[in-house]
């Protein structure tokens, strides 16, 4: 097993170039009438609430991420796989949420987005599962006197899946209420997972 310290640092480096490529959607208005610069920024109320949406879920994720290699002592090549491949979909989710910002406000083509979008965390989701499921079931990898942590983070994040898979559900129906439904799981992913004890 190898030590974790540049595995986190290359990761954080990742996350934090993804979370600051979201705000590069939102453009600032050139020239507008006078007084019309208000009603311009309500028009674009999709790109602010997309970047909400995804600026909080990936800085969830950030946290979760930072909670898991707080208790991971060591790693071998396939959590170094798993965790670039979870670095992979963090890296993609800047096109989702442009992608959905743009076709907000168009009827159809804001669900197909929806999806698009939603199905992003969905994978993300999965590969955050196993790698946690393979940190959890590796010998050495979660030393003894961490494991009851370790327990109330898997209680917690076993949802993960299930829930992005309602956010795919929901995308079919609108976009709008995606990005809601996604700020509101960063929400609860949030949570200390001492609040998870059986």
């Amino acid at each position: 097993m190898n030590e974790t310290g540049r595995i986190e640092a290359f990761s954080d480096g990742v996350f934090a170039i993804a979370i600051t490529l979201l705000i590069l959607e939102i453009k600032v208005p050139g020239q507008v009438g006078a007084d019309n610069l208000g009603i311009v920024l309500l028009h674009e109320w999709p790109f602010f609430l997309a970047f909400l949406a995804s600026f909080f879920t990936i800085g969830v994720m950030w946290m979760n991420h930072h909670r898991l290699f707080t208790l991971i002592d060591g790693a071998d090549d396939t959590l170094l796989g798993l965790n670039l491949l979870l670095l992979f979909g963090i890296t993609w989710i800047p096109f989702p949420t442009a992608l959905l910002a743009t076709h907000l406000k168009v009827t159809g083509n804001d669900r197909v987005a929806a999806v698009v979008y939603s199905a992003s965390f969905f994978a993300i989701a999965i590969v955050f599962q196993v790698l946690w499921w393979y940190a959890t079931h590796t010998p050495g990898v979660i030393p003894p006197e961490k494991e009851e942590e370790a327990a109330r983070i898997t209680r917690q994040y076993r949802w993960g899946p299930a829930f992005y898979f309602i956010a795919i559900l929901i995308g079919l129906a609108s976009g709008t209420a995606v990005l809601i439904w996604s700020a509101l799981l960063a929400i609860f992913f949030a949570l200390p997972p001492k609040l998870f004890r059986r």
